[in-house]
């Protein structure tokens, strides 16, 4: 598959371990030099790839990209060269109405069966734009570093044709593990 949703937290962990990118390595969570170097490595050889990045038209998930990173990090340098090589789609997502919810998160409306299970507002963005350019013809899946609620939802995803693609599984599995045997 070469069209990607790709969660923040990728773009965040390789501009932590890019050497021309300002972002510090302390500063995200995957503290295993090994695995965060193949969080890199899999940026690198996608921005290096005609492999597409998926966002909505309404840049909720590229403000979200600004919201974490400057320009001069390596994640947002990504995106731009993804952006002046015309490897993004922009697809359309539906936006929650709802004054209860807060001011400060776009929530996407997402089907009704994963409505009860993607329960980071946050998340509901990127689960949106991987189902909706799936089902306009544009087969993509959301690619994961560290964020564990991910395998919280799989199955649910899974059902609906989303695929997380996890960059580092052992890792990732194992933390996903730690948290539920607290």
């Amino acid at each position: 598959m070469n069209r990607h949703v790709v969660d923040t937290n990728v773009l965040i962990v390789a501009s932590g371990e890019h050497p021309d990118s300002p972002f510090a390595s302390d500063r995200h969570p995957v503290e295993d030099a090994e695995q965060s170097e193949k969080v890199l490595n899999w940026l690198m050889d996608f921005e290096a790839s005609v492999g597409r990045m998926v966002v909505d038209k309404d840049w909720a998930i590229i403000g979200e990209y600004q919201n974490k990173l400057t320009d001069q990090d390596y994640g947002q340098r990504v995106l731009f060269e993804k952006m002046s090589r015309s490897e993004i789609d922009y697809v359309d997502i539906e936006w929650v109405e709802d004054p209860a919810l807060p001011d400060t998160e776009k929530v996407a409306r997402l089907e009704a069966s994963l409505q009860p299970v993607i329960h980071d507002l946050a998340d509901t963005k990127m689960v949106a734009a991987c189902f909706n350019a799936n089902k306009s013809g544009m087969p993509c899946n959301i690619v994961n570093a560290c964020d564990t609620d991910w395998y919280d939802w799989q199955e649910a995803l899974e059902a609906e044709g989303v695929i997380v693609e996890q960059i580092i599984e052992d890792w990732s599995r194992e933390k996903w593990r730690a948290h539920h045997n607290r």
